[in-house]
């Protein structure tokens, strides 16, 4: 299999494993949030430890080092998309009331693997294949 096909699986895969994970993550907490009775909000929690900070920080970071260490088109445009990505999953569930920011909190670890992922697999594509790159 060509090492440009390897790439395109591998996020396919991505997209896939991590949308089907964002669509379960957040179908669930709207169950939980219309539940009635004391079982309903009151069940709903979500962790604000250390380690859940590190999803939030570090996988941007990561994301801008790999595109910086590629420096091919697709990984400054992929760098883009998570950070619109990441503000959007931050600020518009503000506007959006309780629900629109539970959904945002539980769907944001997929959406920042997602991204990882795809960052990775842009990078290690770029090192094994020889391209030219130019600078813009």
């Amino acid at each position: 299999m060509p090492r440009r096909h390897v790439a395109r699986v591998t996020l396919l895969l991505d997209a896939l494993v991590c949308g089907l994970w964002a669509y379960w993550a957040a179908s669930s907490m709207l169950r939980q949030l219309s539940a009635t009775g004391s079982g309903g909000i009151g069940a709903v929690s979500v962790g604000g430890g250390l380690l859940e900070s590190l999803f939030t920080v570090v996988p941007p970071i990561v994301t801008i080092l790999l595109a910086r260490a590629s420096g091919s088109r697709v990984s400054k445009h992929w760098r883009n998309a998570h950070l619109a990505a990441l503000l959007a999953l931050i600020i518009l569930p503000m506007m959006g009331g309780l629900r629109a920011m539970m959904v945002s909190i539980v769907v944001l670890l997929p959406v920042q693997l997602f991204f990882v992922i795809g960052a990775l697999t842009i990078w290690l594509d770029d090192r094994r294949s020889p391209s030219i790159t130019t600078e813009s």
